[in-house]
């Protein structure tokens, strides 16, 4: 088993840079997705303004995200790693001071979208750095633990709103303090190397036609893990009186994907990607159905760590298959950029789709879900494939 969470050996000029792009990550993910994800809703829906307004409100942070994402690349060509930081860190910094001081002002949409384009500029500035320093004999491993902090970040989160929530000046000091940390390794950072690409609406379309089945894997992972994410306190408020119970599922959801991240990205660099997505979501369809039975106990927690290992393998997967592109002139940024913005494009569609569903049909909102993305996304996939081989038998 130690073969699977041994870190492979780098040499310094390698291990160094990856370093401070993982701790960069880290501490950004903690705010940008663990706590944003979960305080949004919920704040908004403690300050009366109703379930489905928080649940909009998220999807729109995810809006901008997307299209922040068909700008981002032209940025990085332009800047040294260090200023997209600054923004990043910037953007989630004011709106969460904005949503712990006036959740009811107006300064919330627009501290919202701002937040969405510091996430996009973060997160391509350090994916594609990861890719593009990992040796590719070992690019699963690297990945994975990349993958490993960006989960722990995400399950600090909830447990910082439950302890921390009703304390605005601690939770805008932590929030402070992480937006200078990752401007600091910034300093350190090299820049992108990027392999040239066709410019253009046009061009960009195609990435997405080319690369439909990369779109969907990523898809399906935003869209359950950012559902669960702002479902799950909600739901518990409801059937409990208190969101804590789902607090801590969430974390528990997310833990599942960060622990075992190291052995999900062994299984990639031994089985390949491709496989590695094919088991994640035939776990998501088994999972599906004792979701809606759990409650809020032990069992729960069980399907919860299960589900989370199967969408943050999902997500790992896309992230890989994108990076197998990589060439002597560096990486097709357009391509990488595919993972993160249909990952936002269903992390825009999830918080809609989950607070609008818990309202009209209660704990069986969840599963559904899971049941609906999984399924025609395995039904796609397969289709696919078969069209596949057919054209591999005539000729």
């Amino acid at each position: 088993m130690n073969k699977f969470f041994r870190f492979p050996a780098l040499p310094t000029r390698i291990a160094v840079p990856l370093a401070l792009v993982n701790l960069a990550s880290f501490v950004s993910q903690i705010i940008q997705i663990g706590v944003i994800d979960t305080l949004l809703p919920l704040a908004l829906t403690n300050a009366g303004l109703g379930e489905q307004h928080g649940g909009i409100m998220l999807s729109l942070y995810w809006l901008a995200d997307l299209i922040g994402g068909f700008f981002v690349a032209a940025i990085l060509r332009k800047t040294h790693p260090v200023i997209p930081l600054v923004i990043s860190g910037l953007s989630f910094f004011i709106l969460i001071v904005v949503v712990m001081y006036a959740p009811q002002s107006s300064f919330v949409l627009p501290a919202t979208l701002f937040a969405g384009l510091g996430l996009i500029l973060r997160w391509v500035v350090c994916d594609g750095l990861i890719v593009q320093l990992a040796p590719i004999d070992k690019m699963g491993r690297v990945v994975g633990f990349h993958e490993t902090l960006m989960g722990l970040g995400i399950v600090l989160g909830p447990i910082l709103i439950g302890w921390l929530g009703d304390d605005a000046l601690v939770l805008s000091g932590i929030a402070l303090l992480a937006a200078i940390v990752p401007v600091l390794c910034g300093f350190a950072l090299p820049p992108i190397e990027m392999a040239s690409t066709q410019k253009g609406a046009g061009a960009a379309l195609q990435r997405w036609i080319s690369h439909w089945d990369l779109v969907l894997i990523a898809f399906a992972a935003g869209f359950i893990e950012i559902c669960f994410l702002s479902v799950l306190p909600l739901q518990a408020q409801r059937d409990t009186g208190l969101a804590d119970g789902g607090l801590w599922l969430a974390a528990v959801f997310v833990f599942g994907g960060t622990v075992c991240q190291p052995f999900i990205g062994y299984m990639s660099d031994k089985s390949g990607p491709v496989k590695l997505a094919w088991m994640c979501f035939a776990l998501l369809l088994v999972g599906a159905m004792p979701l809606a039975l759990a409650g809020y106990g032990a069992f729960a927690a069980i399907v919860q760590f299960a589900l989370g290992v199967a969408v943050a393998g999902l997500y790992t997967a896309a992230v890989l298959i994108a990076a197998s592109g990589r060439g002597k002139g560096g990486y097709q940024v357009g391509v990488l950029v595919l993972v993160s913005q249909s990952y936002t494009l269903g992390a825009i569609v999830g918080p809609s789709a989950g607070t609008a569903l818990l309202v009209m049909i209660g704990n069986w909102a969840l599963p559904i879900l899971v049941l609906a993305a999984a399924g025609i996304s395995v039904g796609l996939l397969c289709m696919r494939y078969l069209a596949q081989r057919a054209q591999r038998a005539k000729i």
